[in-house]
């Protein structure tokens, strides 16, 4: 599965990783890849991911969670 997640704030390199290690630490993924220019971070795992869980980790990092759209 990938989670296209729509993300405010990122202004640079190191906002992508701090975006990129929160996820790490909190699901079970296969690959994690944050873009500034794009407000987005996409997301591949083998299993499901729990939305509110993944919202409240984008909110605590102190970043704007937008929406997030999956992908089979």
């Amino acid at each position: 599965m990938v989670y296209n997640i729509e993300i405010e704030g990122m202004m640079c390199g190191m906002c992508e990783n701090h975006i990129n290690e929160s996820i790490r630490k909190n699901f079970d993924v296969k690959k994690v890849k944050a873009n500034r220019r794009k407000n987005l971070c996409t997301v591949k795992t083998d299993t499901e991911i729990d939305l509110e869980k993944l919202e409240a980790v984008i909110k605590e990092t102190g970043y704007t969670f937008k929406g997030v759209t999956k992908e089979k």
